[in-house]
């Protein structure tokens, strides 16, 4: 008589840093899974948290599930996810963001391609991000946040489609083949830099492995007011514009000349986006102005960034090429 093999050990992680009131929620449905109690485990990372998080944390010890609590000193969300490698016993590995919703069935449905007969080459999984304003969405940012959409059922991405580590499955195996997240990317503090997400899928990737989406396995992703104001997603575009250069310039061979085809596109997109939201500004669309302005944000970002990254190539090689005394 035939037994059925035994279900993969979990491990699922969340890094967090002075957000408790959005982990309690996420805690709430996230310590109820349907999957067995005694296949997964919940590490919870506090990346210098000044707030209640601890006890929060604290509150579901006596949850089906209780949290395992961990305390990163190095600033960084790579920092935390490393910790969360580090301390992770699971085959697999899961990292969802401190700010999601879901069902309670959730994790049966991230882990299930890894489950299938021919599932040997998937190397990570995604589920569907979704976004959600629970107090609200001012018009202007309309369209500004959206699903991924990549596909409806569950399958392979293309090489251009990345899922984020708001909702990633991994397996452990892979990532201890191809290392964890780079550390000079992602968010540090209050900083709104990333690209540490899809640095790790590209390598995924590159190793060898698919990545898939799983659209059963979606997430709602609360995004409160604090991060629909022009001042933060300001920042977040010129932010985020700037970790994509920092990731993209690194890749070895096409890197330095990625950033010198860039630089034209970039200064005209971001004289017409600076116009554009003069023009809006002056007619009293103030909306559409702001729009802009962050689109001008990112392009400025990205400029920014690769005069940066070219002065230092250009030092690193006026080094090199100068004689040693």
């Amino acid at each position: 008589m035939s037994t059925a093999p035994a279900l993969p050990f979990v491990t699922v992680a969340i890094g967090t840093y002075n957000r408790s009131r959005w982990l309690w929620e996420t805690l709430e449905f996230l310590t109820r899974q349907a999957y067995p109690a005694d296949r997964w485990e919940l590490l919870i990372v506090d990346n210098n948290s000044t707030d209640d998080t601890c006890a929060v944390v604290g509150s579901f010890d006596k949850a089906p599930k209780a949290p395992r609590y961990f305390f990163e000193v190095k600033q960084g969300s790579s920092h935390a996810r490393n910790r969360a490698i580090a301390e992770a016993a699971g085959e697999i590995l899961v990292f969802l963001d401190d700010d999601m919703l879901g069902g309670l069935d959730w994790i049966d449905l991230i882990i299930e391609p890894f489950l299938r007969p021919d599932a040997g080459n998937i190397g990570a999984v995604g589920g569907e991000v979704i976004p959600c304003f629970p107090e609200g969405l001012p018009r202007w940012l309309e369209g500004h946040w959206e699903p991924f959409n990549y596909r409806t059922d569950v399958g392979p991405l293309k090489s251009n489609q990345l899922p984020m580590t708001a909702n990633l499955a991994l397996r452990m195996s892979v990532l201890k083949e191809i290392g964890g997240f780079r550390t000079d990317l992602g968010r540090f503090g209050n900083r709104l830099t990333g690209s540490e997400d899809h640095e790790l899928v590209r390598r995924v990737r590159a190793a060898g492995y698919e990545i898939w989406l799983s659209p059963p396995a979606g997430l709602r992703h609360q995004i409160p007011a604090s991060r629909l104001t022009f001042k933060y997603t300001f920042r977040l575009s010129f932010d985020s514009a700037r970790s994509r250069v920092i990731e993209r310039s690194s890749h070895r061979h096409t890197g330095l000349l990625w950033l010198l085809t860039r630089i034209p596109a970039y200064l005209f997109r971001l004289t017409l986006t600076l116009v554009l939201s003069l023009f809006f500004l002056l007619t009293f669309q103030i909306g559409q102005a702001k729009r802009w302005a962050c689109r001008a944000g990112r392009a400025a970002g990205y400029l920014v960034e690769i005069v940066c990254v070219l002065k230092r190539v250009l030092t690193g090689w006026r080094n090199h090429a100068e004689p040693s005394t």
